[in-house]
């Protein structure tokens, strides 16, 4: 039989081995085999924070689009002679600025010189420089900031990735964030918003955390072995063991033993005294330091546990508290914590010993029911009645220290059975039952059911097609008459529809609610008043439309905008059109806010001839101080009331009263859906000045309102009765 073969330096190192002793020996492998698992760790950790890394660079690329997409909008606006080139560059700027996403997240532009032009958390850069300036000096964080975004802009790729450190808005300590940008290139726009990573870097922390303890581990394990080695290396070996132990549960005073050994026990002591002072976010991961509770991690692995096990049928609960912000807001977060604290006391004694409760963060807390009964049908009726339960206990008045909260909680609920249901999922349908509780009332209870995923689905699809609308320019004006006493057109609304690619004109109704939830309400009713003063001008050139008003619907988030008197002002210097043929509708939502700057806006406009109307007069926050302190020129009545008027003595008697107050207070009235003879006949008598609704017309497109006009408004615009519309 043949000699085995060698490779090459094995003599070399046999001989080398020899002469070690057999702990040397021992130590060797073992530090062979830890430099392996720390191998094996640090590529998995650097994979991990890539992956993170990756995924938060494609959530603001995305982000970038839409405050891309309204820039290019309004430059579209520009370059088609529909505003002029500095109009729609504020216009631009200022709708960026307003876009805000995950509560405080905001956009940004800069120029390739780094001057500000919009920035959504921190105005006060705008219109300075921060590239080779007195400011740059200044502000040294800022001009890296502006310096690194500007690079990119001039990259070949004009858009992509940069990073820098930069304080929260109102901190101080310096935060890692990724930034995407894009160049403008029209106007030599720098776009972009960013991102904090300071959870990325925590979620890094805790698994390196979480890696040192496997190794803490592996090394006393081998300490036990090593008896025969040495007494040295197992008494250090348990020393710190104990003080890993320790940490784990939250002991974060206390010395790191042996951190002066030249050894490996003295590298992982050392590596322990660093992470030291992030092992409370360690203990974290199993208890809410506040309420002792299990947090997010635990609850996902019960969650699962229970799923695995199959059996009867279970309930994931979510559990929000309401009218939370508002304590905190009144009496400070001492008493939010209290709160927090005999909430969980209160869940904890309303539910059986192997359910689980659980705090997610914030307000909102998970309870999971284990086993409630064989069937669906038995298990929605035994959690009905927990929920019930649960929610009447929740209901109690809290002593918090000196102060006295009476609290609620609405409930969703999600059942399940098997293992065929992901615990991701299950919260999420908790979730989406929640918030329609909350949205029904406080202190409901509420059971997930398919519609609402698929609710869900159709917001986020019509949002996306909403923005792109936006961007592409897809809505235009129609102009529905208004009527005087002798049959006299004197002016019309302008009401603005969606020239849907797909769906076809689409009224207001269908789109204005998501407007305003997702802020695009903002640029949408900017175009709108933008292009019925340039309409307004235009008209002012043609005898049969000279003397025409337009009213123009003003959203209540548009109108409490600071600058929106200067706005309109600008609009109208802009398009030329004379202020006094412009009135601008209010909704009586706006009675419900701040009412002297209301006021304050309406004296600005109104000092150059601006008129201001009340819209639906009647059906919101009716406040007959409020309306008498105001400085308005007309009141509009509600369709709703001009419907059954002729039929229902109490709309009679609202429409009477209306007129009444409207001519106690000297101011003009509106009635909007007149659809018949008899109605307009009788708000004529009433003393009503001016009529809108189907007997008289439709909301037309603009040529036909535009031939409606020179007929003077006598010749009726023959519609089809399908009811009031708008």
């Amino acid at each position: 039989m043949g000699e085995r073969p060698t490779f090459p330096g094995e003599h070399v190192a046999l001989m080398l081995l020899s002469r070690l002793s057999i702990s040397a020996r021992f130590l060797l492998v073992l530090a062979v085999g830890v430099a392996f698992q720390a191998g094996l760790s640090a590529v998995s950790l650097v994979n991990l924070k890539a992956s993170m890394v990756t995924d938060r660079v494609s959530e603001v690329r995305h982000l970038v689009d839409a405050a891309y997409g309204v820039t290019a909008f309004y430059h579209e606006q520009a370059a088609r002679g529909a505003m002029s080139d500095p109009a729609a560059r504020k216009a631009a700027a200022d709708a960026v600025r307003a876009m805000h996403y995950d509560g405080g997240n905001y956009f940004f532009i800069w120029t390739l010189d780094g001057v500000g032009v919009a920035h959504g958390a921190q105005p006060a850069l705008e219109g300075r420089s921060f590239i080779g300036s007195p400011d740059a000096l200044a502000n040294p964080v800022v001009a890296t900031m502006v310096a690194r975004l500007v690079r990119v802009a001039r990259s070949p790729a004009k858009e992509g990735v940069t990073t820098y450190r930069i304080p929260r808005q109102g901190g101080s300590k310096p935060l890692g964030k990724i930034a995407y940008s894009r160049l403008f290139e029209p106007w030599g726009w720098s776009i972009g918003t960013g991102a904090y990573t300071d959870d990325i870097d925590d979620a890094f922390r805790l698994q390196a955390i979480r890696d040192v303890a496997e190794f803490v581990a592996m090394i006393a394990v081998a300490g036990l072995l090593s008896r025969v080695i040495g007494r040295d290396m197992v008494r250090a070996m348990d020393r710190l063991s104990r003080r890993v132990a320790g940490v784990a549960d939250g002991q974060l005073d206390g010395p790191v033993p042996d951190t002066g050994r030249r050894d490996e026990i003295g590298v992982i002591a050392r590596a322990l005294l660093v992470l030291r002072d992030t092992s409370r976010e360690a203990a974290e991961l199993r208890l809410d330091h506040l309420t002792d509770l299990p947090t997010r991690r635990l609850l996902m692995d019960r969650i699962r546990q229970v799923a695995a096990r199959g059996g009867g049928w279970s309930a994931l609960l979510l559990i929000d508290l309401d009218r939370f912000k508002g304590l905190n807001d009144r009496h400070g977060h001492d008493a939010g914590d209290l709160l927090l604290r005999e909430v969980a006391r209160r869940l904890l004694a309303g539910v059986r010993a192997g359910d689980t409760v659980a705090r997610l963060g914030g307000d909102e807390f998970v309870v999971v029911l284990v086993d409630v009964a064989a069937t669906q049908g038995e298990a929605s009726v035994a959690v009905e009645a927990i929920c019930q339960q649960l929610s009447a206990g929740l209901a109690q008045p809290y002593r918090l220290g000196r102060v006295v909260h009476d609290g609620s909680a609405s409930i969703g609920v999600a059942l399940f059975s098997g293992d065929g249901f992901s615990a991701d999922a299950l919260l999420k349908q908790a979730d989406l039952a929640m918030y329609r509780s909350k949205g029904s009332g406080s202190g409901l209870v509420r059971f997930f059911d398919p519609d609402m995923e698929r609710a869900v689905h159709e917001h986020a699809l019509r949002e996306r097609e909403l923005r792109q609308a936006v961007a592409d320019g897809q809505f235009v004006l129609h102009y529905q008459p208004q009527i005087d006493r002798d049959g006299t057109l004197r002016g019309a609304e302008a009401l603005i529809r969606w020239e849907h690619p797909g769906r076809g004109l689409m009224p207001p109704d269908d789109f204005i609610g998501l407007a305003e939830e997702t802020g695009l309400i903002l640029p949408l009713g900017r175009w709108a008043l933008e292009t019925a003063c340039r309409q307004l001008a235009l008209w002012a050139a043609r005898p049969e439309t000279a003397g025409l008003t337009l009213a123009v619907n003003v959203s209540a988030r548009q109108f409490e905008q600071p600058d929106f008197a200067g706005q309109v002002r600008a609009i109208l210097r802009d398009a030329g059109a004379d202020p006094r043929r412009l009135t601008l509708e209010l909704t009586e939502s706006l009675l419900a806010s701040n009412v002297e700057a209301m006021r304050e806006r309406i004296r600005d406009l109104k000092s150059v001839g601006v008129a201001f109307a009340l819209d639906d007069f009647g059906i919101g926050y009716s406040s007959l101080s409020l309306l008498k302190s105001l400085p308005l020129d007309q009141l509009k009545i509600d369709r709703s009331f001009v419907r059954h008027m002729l039929t229902d003595t109490i709309d009679m008697a609202i429409a009477n009263m209306v007129v009444a107050l409207a001519r106690t207070l000297d101011l003009e009235v509106v009635a909007e859906g007149v659809e018949t003879q008899e109605q307009w006949d009788v708000l004529a008598a009433l003393g009503c000045h001016y009529g809108q609704g189907y007997l008289f017309s439709r909301p037309l497109p603009l040529d036909r309102f535009e031939r409606f006009a020179s007929r003077q408004g006598r010749l009726r615009e023959p519609v089809e009765m399908t009811g009031a519309g708008s």
